[in-house]
């Protein structure tokens, strides 16, 4: 046998007749040249190979070879030294590293645990015979029969969409159309339109307002007014009110100038909150003492004093048919399951259930908050419409390519029912958060100083996030099944990365909006199970919701541009305490007097003060400018002209001319005496 060499690298080992070939592959494995290779071949582990080789024809068939396979540097052994009787090869155990194998088990462990099973298991949704498959698959079978040819099926779908489309815009026409009530042309209001902005909106003694009495208004108001609330703190004489209707008296049938006024008319009993409807504003001036009262479920709010504005509403005939949102979603509703349970293509489903509910929702259900005439309100709506609708569509196109496939591509048709009733049925939830979820939680926006004002925000946040991490883990093992679980990880530890980069820029604040939580949340549901479905369904409800009434809103926004009316953080003004005089001149006359603190000018250089702002019951008085006077020694003198109680607010005014935040209101009583307001001034 001298001369028999095995070499491992190049796997070539045979004697001086070329009886036997062992060849080492890469795998590991030994294979034989000859007829009888299985015979005494075997494999050994990755510490040693043991090799057996018998020949009939050979004087020495009763030699045994014994190859180690070590992690020594030689590339080749001899086999008479591995045979000689001087070699103690034959005398090694053979036997693994109990290291190696320790390590072997941990790699093992950590490829099951962090790559799932293996094999892997895609999910699939399997028909459940409870549930009458060949009945769930009966529509498509109909349809197939009866429109065998592809082109039909296309000519059917295109028959379809313009059916539904016309559901949708005939109505809207119907009842959003150009309405003329006693000659005049009727003005189309949003549920949160006034006569009178809020604080000094309206300027000095309200003239950016006028006229205030002896005119009326025809209007037209959509329905769900009655729900409406204001999310930023507003005040009322002295009284703060929020997350509330905004409704100013109404308990004699008169109601403040600054009322909202479809929630006045739903409150009067003009217009209804399921229908909406029409009415006509009657202006009265000026008006003492605001009774409120609870009617047909909006509750308004009592003012003690006078206002300059107020008005009644009343009923106005022939204002046409009220709103049909309601009527429209049934039939709406109905088209989609009908749509879902049709067809076979997860894209038809796909496109088809988000472009009917966009144009539901974005006409029908929840159109922008916009005030015009009548005449023009139909072709205002469908111009938004329209520009929100396309780069929309585009968004969807990359998330069916990325997401929805996987879960409604190739569905089995026995669960065909099952399928549209989980996607569809959360497609309209979502598409309905307006009467769903942010009917059900006091969650108005997802930012720091709402979750804080708002009652009960922050626990239903605990309640929201909770729901989804347990929701997030039943995802997460459906993707361990299926061995994507790193990738879904990965892009999760990729979007919190981003978030928490966007939380730190100066200056800007994150606005998680709609359709933003719907795009973070809706990887998670790239797999065919049925939870899947109902999720995926919703969160692409809740983008269109979204972006159908507010359009796509930027994430990173300034304070200014999201505050409205609330808050700034700013300075107010330090008032000193204020000087009665009271004259007899055989009439009593009472004046009261306010002054100033000196403003610090590294704070007033800061915050670009220019001047201060004066509000007596809530409507603008006073307004003085640096450059002419200093603040102190600015004197704001206010006779009284009636006995009732008066309220008093200050602020600073900014850039621009806009006033910054305003003290709590001080009361002057009818008696004659001072309350200061509580927290925001000194006296």
């Amino acid at each position: 046998m001298s001369g028999n060499t095995l070499t491992r690298n190049t796997g070539v080992a045979a004697d001086e007749d070329g009886d036997v070939v062992f060849s080492n592959n890469d795998n590991g494995r030994i294979d034989s040249g000859s007829s009888s290779s299985s015979d005494g071949l075997r494999k050994g582990g990755k510490s040693g190979v043991e090799v057996r080789h018998l020949d009939d024809d050979d004087d020495n068939s009763n030699e045994e070879a014994q190859l180690l396979h070590s992690d020594s540097e030689d590339d080749g052994l001899e086999l008479d030294e591995l045979t000689s009787p001087d070699s103690d090869v034959e005398n090694r155990p053979f036997r693994k590293s109990k290291s190696r194998q320790q390590g072997r088990k941990r790699h093992r462990y950590c490829d099951w645990l962090w790559g799932g099973p293996a094999p892997s298991k895609t999910q699939r949704i399997e028909p459940r015979a409870w549930l009458l498959p060949r009945l769930q698959a009966g529509l498509v079978d109909v349809l197939d029969c009866l429109f065998p040819q592809k082109w039909q099926k296309g000519m059917l779908l295109v028959g379809f969409g313009i059916v539904w489309m016309l559901t949708v815009v005939v109505p809207v026409v119907l009842t959003k159309g150009k309405v003329v009530a006693d000659g005049q042309e009727v003005k189309h209001l949003g549920c949160v339109s006034s006569l009178w902005g809020g604080n000094a909106e309206c300027g000095l003694d309200g003239r950016l307002c006028e006229p205030f009495g002896n005119t009326s208004v025809a209007f037209r108001c959509p329905a769900d007014c009655a729900g409406v609330k204001l999310l930023n703190p507003r005040w009322v004489g002295n009284q703060q009110i929020n997350y509330r209707a905004y409704v100013i008296g109404g308990g004699e049938g008169v109601y403040r100038g600054d009322s909202f006024v479809c929630q006045a008319g739903v409150h009067a009993g003009v217009v209804t909150d399921k229908k909406g409807g029409c009415g006509r504003v009657k202006l009265k001036g000026e008006y003492y003492r605001f009774e409120n009262s609870t009617q047909n479920g909006v509750e308004s709010v009592q003012f003690g004093s006078y206002f300059p504005m107020s008005y009644e509403v009343e009923k106005v005939e022939g204002c046409g048919r009220g709103d049909a949102r309601w009527g429209q979603l049934i039939v709406s509703v109905g088209l989609s399951l009908l749509l879902g349970a049709g067809t076979r293509s997860g894209k038809v489903m796909f496109f088809g259930g988000f472009t009917g509910v966009f144009l539901h929702v974005g006409l029908v259900s929840d159109p922008p908050d916009i005030q015009v005439m009548s005449g023009r309100l139909v072709q205002e709506l469908v111009g938004i419409m329209v520009g929100r609708l396309l780069p929309a569509v585009f968004v969807m196109v990359v998330v069916y390519w990325a997401i929805g496939r996987r879960t409604l591509k190739d569905v089995d048709e026995g669960a065909n029912w099952e399928k549209t009733l989980l996607w569809m049925g959360g497609l309209w939830l979502g598409g309905l958060t307006n009467n769903t979820f942010e009917a059900w939680i006091p969650i108005s926006r997802l930012e720091g100083h709402d979750l804080r004002q708002q009652p009960g925000a922050v626990v239903a946040l605990v309640v929201v996030v909770g729901v989804l991490i347990a929701l997030g883990t039943l995802q997460a093992w459906h993707f361990w099944q299926e061995g994507r679980l790193p990738k879904f990880l990965a892009f999760y530890a990729g979007a919190i990365a981003v978030i928490a980069t966007l939380v730190v820029m100066p200056g800007l604040e994150l606005r998680l909006h709609h359709y933003v939580l719907a795009l973070l949340l809706l990887p998670g549901t790239a797999m065919q199970t049925r939870p899947s479905l109902l999720f995926q369904g919703l969160l692409v409800g809740l983008f269109i919701n979204g972006v159908a009434r507010w359009g796509f809103d930027s994430v990173l926004q300034t304070y200014d541009s999201i505050r409205g009316d609330g808050q700034y953080g700013s300075l107010v003004p330090d008032v000193v305490a204020p000087f009665i005089e009271t004259l007899e001149m055989g009439v009593k006359q009472e004046t009261i007097h306010f002054k100033w603190s000196a403003l610090d000018d590294v704070a007033r250089l800061r915050e670009k003060i220019e001047g201060i702002s004066v509000l007596v019951n809530d409507v603008e008085r006073f307004r003085g400018w640096f450059t002419e006077t200093k603040l102190e020694d600015m004197v704001f003198s206010w006779p009284r002209f009636r006995k009732a109680d008066e309220y008093f607010r200050f602020s600073f005014v900014g850039e621009g001319g806009n006033t910054l935040d305003w003290t709590e209101a001080g009361t002057w009583f009818a008696n004659g005496t001072w309350s200061k307001g509580v927290g925001f001034y000194k006296i």
